[in-house]
């Protein structure tokens, strides 16, 4: 595992070599991206996740760390609780609820939009826009602004190893994200940009680049995540149709099938953190100021924890992945995420209930840092005026 790093292989290779090293010692070692050691174990890495103390978020949750947006995953307190209030302004528990009307009415329209042909690429036509119009709503953004959120979103990620074509990326980004924000300083409303252009941190208004730094975080987490989730989901549901049937015959089945798409391909394959004291992790030590990368797709696919691992199974019950992180770093939008997943499932199989895959050619890739996701897929269905 000394070359291991999602930079250099396929989210297949890197599953079957995490495999085998969980089977040899429940600590790997890694001399990629400065060098660091790989928890694979579920509970070694959930009790990492939670001991923040331990292992730090900072400098950055990813590798390498570049001159990139600060987000809140890469603080800890009491910085990250600061920054987790000013997150919890677009995203808390009442999200769900207060968009779900509005996803269910978008997934129809998308649906209505590709119906009648007989065929579509489910990520493009409908995977990556569920998810966008969704943080348009929760976030304020008019939905004509979709396609360019998508494109500099896209360029931030694939742009995390390049620091000069990642400072361009960043400057675009900031020029859509930003000035909506500053536009409404001052005014009055409840919607979350202008809570945002109105928030303090420390007593004081927030700078501009803490704007976009937010705006960045939720854009980011809130969309391209949920795109990876979506299309997992299809992948693994649509490549059995027996499965597929189950879900039409019995759609309150669709959370478990979305747990499991999440446990099987968690949308980020793994976080860093700096050791910040010499520490044993199962009978193996981490020295201090080491890096240590809490790996959420060996940890969800742990033998000790999920019986038969590497299957898709709708009878996992509450399988208490860790693909949404543990502890103060767990994702604030997993819920709404959940919830668009769910929505999107159940509304195309109901309108569609023979659609399959139009293609075994489908590979899983990553694309930037930790980010796993399918870029295409062909599906085919009985077409519906």
């Amino acid at each position: 595992m000394t070359d291991f790093s999602t930079y250099g292989t396929t989210p297949a290779e890197a599953h079957e070599r995490l495999a085998a090293a969980r089977g040899k010692c429940p600590v790997a070692h890694s001399e990629e991206l400065g060098a660091f050691d790989i928890l694979l174990r579920y509970a070694d890495v959930r009790s990492a996740a939670k001991d923040w103390k331990t292992f730090s978020s900072r400098p950055s949750a990813v590798r390498p760390v570049a001159a990139r947006a600060r987000l809140a995953i890469d603080w800890d307190p009491p910085e990250h609780t600061a920054w987790r209030e000013i997150v919890d302004l677009g995203v808390d528990d009442s999200t769900p609820d207060r968009i779900e009307a509005l996803v269910r009415a978008d997934t129809v329209d998308l649906i209505d939009s590709f119906a009648a042909k007989g065929e579509c690429d489910l990520v493009a036509e409908y995977c990556e826009q569920v998810p966008l119009l969704a943080i348009c709503h929760i976030l304020g953004f008019d939905s004509e602004h979709k396609a360019e959120i998508r494109r500099l979103s896209n360029d931030v990620l694939a742009s995390l190893k390049e620091p000069e074509r990642l400072r361009k990326a960043l400057g675009d980004f900031s020029k859509i994200a930003t000035a909506p924000v500053l536009e409404r300083r001052g005014k009055e409303g409840g919607d979350f940009l202008t809570l945002l252009a109105n928030a303090e941190i420390n007593g004081r208004p927030l700078e501009p680049q803490e704007i976009t730094d937010t705006m960045i975080s939720l854009l980011l987490a809130g969309h391209d995540t949920t795109v990876s989730g979506l299309s997992s989901l299809f992948y693994e549901v649509l490549r059995r149709p027996e499965v597929r049937d189950r879900l039409v015959a019995d759609p309150d089945l669709v959370p478990a099938a979305v747990e499991e798409a999440l446990r099987l391909h968690p949308p980020v394959f793994g976080f860093y953190r700096r050791v910040t004291s010499d520490v044993n992790i199962a009978g193996v030590d981490l020295s201090e100021n080491s890096t240590a990368y809490l790996c959420w797709a060996a940890a969800n696919r742990d033998p000790e924890k999920f019986t038969e691992p590497d299957e898709f199974r709708l009878d996992r019950g509450m399988s208490r992945h860790l693909t949404f992180g543990f502890g103060i770093h767990a994702c604030p939008g997993q819920a709404v995420a959940r919830m668009e997943m769910t929505i999107a499932a159940t509304e195309l199989l109901k309108r569609l209930p023979d659609i399959r895959l139009g293609t075994e050619d489908i590979r899983h890739e990553f694309h930037g840092s930790e980010t796993e996701s399918v870029s295409s897929l062909p599906a085919v269905f009985t077409p519906i005026p």
